[in-house]
């Protein structure tokens, strides 16, 4: 049974994002291994910012923010 644990900043994802991980997680496994959908765990764990770093660099959720704005401009 495939156990998928997702760490992420608190803050930095809205409950509707954090519930719309589940099943992509889940579809995600289930495209590589077929029948496994109902054996698929998925747990989203939100950490604190002053204990999640980068480069030696404190992470909150306005700096994940900042980042995902300035991927999406260089999409664009």
């Amino acid at each position: 049974m495939p156990i998928i644990n997702v760490k992420i900043v608190s803050g930095s994802f809205d409950e509707d994002q954090k519930r719309d991980l589940l099943p992509r997680l889940t579809d995600a496994v289930e495209s590589v291994y077929p029948g496994l959908r109902d054996v698929t765990f998925v747990t989203v764990e939100e950490v604190d910012p002053g204990s999640w770093g980068i480069g030696g660099e404190v992470i909150d959720a306005g700096k994940v923010a900042a980042h995902a704005r300035r991927n999406l401009q260089q999409e664009a």
